[in-house]
């Protein structure tokens, strides 16, 4: 079963972003999806997600064309 892509897609139109540390972040890093930047808010148990040229490519075979990508934002 693969994961829904919203957080994917989410990344991909708005850039790194923070997330609380959950099961669900872990699995897309784990897949290759995302990865962590380095940059955390521990009192928020939170880090800064960035989506791979993996996960850009997921969300090519998933969603075609229909997905949009910032101009300037490619790997």
């Amino acid at each position: 079963m693969r994961p829904t892509l919203s957080r994917l897609r989410s990344l991909a139109t708005t850039g790194p972003r923070f997330y609380q540390i959950s099961v669900y972040m872990r699995r897309l890093e784990t897949l290759g999806l995302v990865a962590a930047t380095g940059r955390e808010i521990p009192a928020e148990d939170s880090l800064e997600y960035e989506i791979t040229a993996a996960g850009r490519q997921e969300l090519i075979e998933r969603y075609g064309a229909s997905w949009s990508e910032p101009a300037g934002d490619k790997d």
